[in-house]
């Protein structure tokens, strides 16, 4: 099974993609910020240079009126002679409609503000650089003698428009960079909390009932209230599984030592010559049902203990081609008295995995043997032990009649047991003993149809 690796689990986790969220509602909310202040910042401007050049026409119409003609002619020589980098226009056109005197030439004289292109709307007088394409804001007044016209070259709206462009991209380039980064930061802290939660959850289902989230999980957000609420949780559940705990050993001393005794009261009796041959079968059936319940009894503890974390497993390596490879053996002479065929099939390679070797074993018989009583003579079982993408499987598949589909999940329960299994011996515990050290392995059983007949297939999580 593929892991993934921390950077793509960053990624996936929600604190990420909602901080990715309140990231693109910046993102979107800086646009909608930003073409709002660029409209209104063009308007402005726009209006800003109509003004300056309605100030410059009324400025000419001014000095018209004040010194004629002449000095109109004057002042726009002047005014000309300072236009080294022609973003001014100045112009008289008499009342014929003749341009006299200016640096540019219209078609025809107009009044009030205007946006005109050059080299399309108006032309520039001899000398004057190539400025095709430009846009000029130019205002007209009528006097006496004809029109002053007054003009502002809107290039530089456009490059303060460039600026802003600019300046927005780069602060929304470094705002988003900023959240991004934070954001991984803040959602590597989060799954980091969040795997050590959930650490402490997969060591209780292990059996560690001690284990605790621990203080660096415990702040005042969500996680921490989670981790709190685990912890509060946890606790109340040790309190469970002890009292739970105190029960079954009650239990074991008040039960099983009367029984092992009513036991050693009946064997002996079954030795005595004068025993009516009725009452020494009943006898024999007393001391046969007495063995089946501590059987029982012990199963039922052997679970508990598994369940309630009391069986600890050891760190060694187990190879389970060899363990299943010696119950195979044990068993298989009692398949063949039963009339049935059995075949064993073990991986040549050694198939690692980290556990207790008597309680797989004992795992393991407990499959080969519920395939060996149920399965009608004769019969056929099959025994595989194999590598699966890393991963240990044992598999034990017979040609019997099966368990049916919604049963599958039932027979894992503690004393349930098929209809047509309540008249024989057994007690409903064998699978459920066998999915309990299964668990305690961080394995997985799995009941399948073996068409006909059942498969019980087991995987254990291999290791490097």
């Amino acid at each position: 099974m593929k892991v993934a690796s921390p950077v793509i689990r960053v990624m996936q986790a929600s604190s990420f993609r909602f901080a990715l969220w309140i990231s693109a509602i910046f993102i979107g909310a800086v646009l909608i910020a930003g073409t709002i202040s660029f409209i209104v910042l063009t308007d402005e401007l726009r209006q800003r240079l109509n003004d300056d050049a309605r100030q410059s026409a009324t400025n000419l119409a001014t000095t018209y009126d004040a010194v004629g003609l002449d000095g109109l002619q004057s002042q726009i020589a002047t005014g000309l002679k300072a236009n080294y980098d022609h973003t001014n226009l100045f112009l008289f056109v008499d009342q014929n409609g003749a341009s006299r005197f200016g640096n540019f030439v219209l078609a025809e004289p107009f009044e009030g503000g205007r946006e005109l292109a050059a080299e399309v709307d108006f032309t520039l007088g001899a000398g004057s650089e190539d400025i095709g394409g430009e846009s000029f804001a130019v205002y007209g007044i009528k006097i006496d003698a004809g029109w002053v016209f007054a003009g502002r070259d809107t290039n530089w709206i456009v490059d303060t428009q460039e600026i802003l462009f600019q300046a927005v991209a780069w602060a929304l380039g470094a705002a988003v960079t900023l959240a991004i980064g934070v954001a991984f930061i803040l959602a590597r802290r989060n799954e980091k909390r969040i795997a050590r939660i959930s650490a402490t959850l997969d060591a209780v289902a292990s059996g560690d009932f001690s284990a605790r989230s621990d203080d660096r999980d415990i702040w005042h957000d969500d996680i921490g209230r989670i981790a709190r609420s685990q912890n509060d949780m946890l606790d109340r559940l040790s309190l469970s599984i002890e009292s739970l705990r105190q029960v079954s050993n009650d239990i074991a001393h008040d039960l099983r030592t009367p029984l092992t005794r009513l036991r050693s009261r009946l064997e002996p009796l079954l030795m005595q010559d004068t025993l009516p041959a009725d009452i020494e079968a009943e006898i024999a059936a007393a001391v046969d049902d007495t063995d089946k319940i501590v059987k029982t009894f012990n199963a039922v503890l052997r679970i508990a203990q598994i369940e309630g974390g009391q069986a600890k497993l050891g760190h060694d390596p187990i190879d389970l081609s060899e363990v299943v490879s010696d119950v195979f053996e044990l068993l298989a002479p009692v398949a063949e008295d039963a009339g049935h065929v059995i075949n064993g099939h073990f991986s040549p390679a050694p198939v690692l995995i980290r556990g207790d070797r008597e309680m797989l074993g004992q795992a393991i018989q407990n499959l080969i043997a519920n395939a060996i009583y149920h399965l009608p003579e004769p019969g056929r079982i099959d025994v595989l032990v194999y590598l699966s993408e890393g991963d240990a499987v044992l598999s034990v598949s017979d040609n019997g009649p099966g368990i049916p589909g919604d049963e599958q999940k039932n027979v894992l329960k503690r004393f349930y047991r098929l209809e047509r299994s309540r008249h024989s011996d057994g007690n409903g515990l064998g699978l459920s003993l066998v999915a309990a050290i299964v668990r305690l392995h961080g394995g997985e059983l799995k009941l399948e149809n073996n068409n006909p007949g059942l498969r019980a297939s087991v995987m254990f999580r291999n290791f490097e």
